[in-house]
């Protein structure tokens, strides 16, 4: 079988069975949920503690609001 792999038709799925599951949650219980998740989580465990200020382009290149 050679069928390519459509990321945003996956991504579109992924984010309804989130939906579907998430249905009824409370925004805190959606975040606890979150923070359950990615515990243990060793690419999360080295970026945590990662802080990048409000209004901060993430990198060197020019942006529409680092134009002004």
């Amino acid at each position: 079988m050679n069928r390519k792999f459509y990321a945003v038709g996956f991504m579109r799925k992924r984010r309804a069975e989130i939906d579907r599951e998430d249905a009824g949650l409370t925004w805190e219980e959606k975040s606890e949920k979150t923070h359950k998740a990615l515990e243990g989580d060793p690419l999360w465990e080295r970026l945590k503690e990662r802080v990048v200020p409000t209004g901060t382009p993430l990198s060197g290149r020019k942006t529409a609001t680092s134009r002004k």
